[in-house]
């Protein structure tokens, strides 16, 4: 394995995180995304009758949530670094396949593959059912799990 280092950044693949700033950082980017998405951005256009400017507003908020969601990606994938570091190899390996499947995967459907999926009814209500009802909660749990387990 490549990852010695412990890496505290947000935004970072590289090196590994310990279990407390996992947890903190974790807790910081939740209540960022929760706060913001909290905010309700229409209350201010009724001040205003530049839709442009709410527009660009409305884009830089997805925008900034989006890079939460990937530096909360970021820090689980730099966890998963830190539990898999002395382990073998093929536990490494499986652990990336849970990770892009838990993580990786939802973030990707409800960002982008949603859109173009929407062509096929059945086929989005049956990802939307395996994403929303089974790989998001086995996601919250999983990193809820991260938090307890040692590493190295």
């Amino acid at each position: 394995m490549q990852y010695k280092d412990s890496n505290n950044d947000f935004f970072s693949y590289q090196g590994t995180i310990s279990r407390k700033n996992y947890t903190i950082n974790l807790l910081i980017l939740t209540a960022l995304f929760i706060v913001i998405s909290l905010v309700r951005f229409e209350s201010f256009m009724q001040f205003t009758n530049l839709t442009f400017l709410y527009s660009i507003i409305l884009f830089m908020v997805s925008l900034f949530k989006f890079v939460i969601l990937m530096s909360a990606i970021s820090v689980i994938y730099r966890r998963i670094a830190d539990i898999s570091y002395t382990k073998q190899i093929s536990f490494y390996n499986n652990m990336k396949k849970i990770f892009v499947l838990l993580f990786v995967f939802p973030v990707l459907y409800i960002f982008c593959l949603r859109f173009f999926i929407d062509i096929i009814p059945v086929f989005q209500n049956l990802l939307d059912m395996l994403v929303f009802y089974i790989l998001i909660p086995l996601g919250v749990l999983a990193v809820i799990i991260l938090c307890f387990i040692k590493g190295k």
